[in-house]
């Protein structure tokens, strides 16, 4: 009997030790300057509007799927140019506030954008992308090469490139890992 009643325990601390099924999410942070405008009357016919001063706005997405993820990086990037429209990601994410009442204030350059998350989760969404055919041919070489293009953009977190290194040695793919190293320690307090 004393073996049944560990069975069920041994069963509950395997289960636990599997991985779990979650979607990998990786969260799109916008920063900047912003106006705030909103109708002080109730009166539909009311012009009188309250503009509050310039203020430092932040707004977050989530992005849990390949499709999320291809709004904000186009998986057939040529090379050429940034991999991330920065400002066209910002402006999507303040439009999709706009009932709100928020419109960008400044300029371009006031605006940061920033994509992070953890390794497992970089990993993951950039696998499921479609293959980059044209420079790689493997899945996972495509990854690699969209997470370093992220990463050179100044867009990601850590967890990006080490997503890619771990990528690199899993498939023993031949590329300069200083490459990716140098992203790393680039990102970091510089000392």
């Amino acid at each position: 009997m004393s073996s049944e009643a560990s069975d069920p325990s041994t069963d509950a601390t395997a289960q636990q030790s599997k991985p779990t099924t979650a979607d990998p999410t990786l969260t799109v942070v916008a920063t900047g300057p912003a106006t705030f405008t909103r109708q002080v009357s109730g009166d539909d016919n009311a012009d009188i509007l309250a503009e509050h001063d310039t203020i430092e706005l932040t707004i977050e997405r989530k992005l849990q799927s390949a499709n999320d993820f291809q709004t904000v990086i186009d998986p057939m990037f040529d090379g050429n140019g940034p991999t991330v429209c920065k400002l066209r990601v910002i402006e999507d994410l303040i439009y999709d506030h706009a009932m709100d009442g928020y419109e960008r204030a400044g300029c371009k350059d006031d605006l940061s954008l920033e994509i992070t998350g953890t390794t497992a989760d970089w990993k993951q969404l950039s696998l499921d992308l479609v293959p980059d055919l044209h420079r790689s041919s493997t899945d996972e070489g495509a990854a690699v090469r969209r997470l370093w293009n992220l990463a050179a953009d100044g867009v990601t977190n850590d967890g990006a490139v080490l997503a890619a290194l771990d990528l690199v040695d899993q498939h023993d793919i031949d590329t300069r890992r200083e490459k990716l190293t140098d992203l790393l320690t680039d990102g970091g307090d510089g000392t």
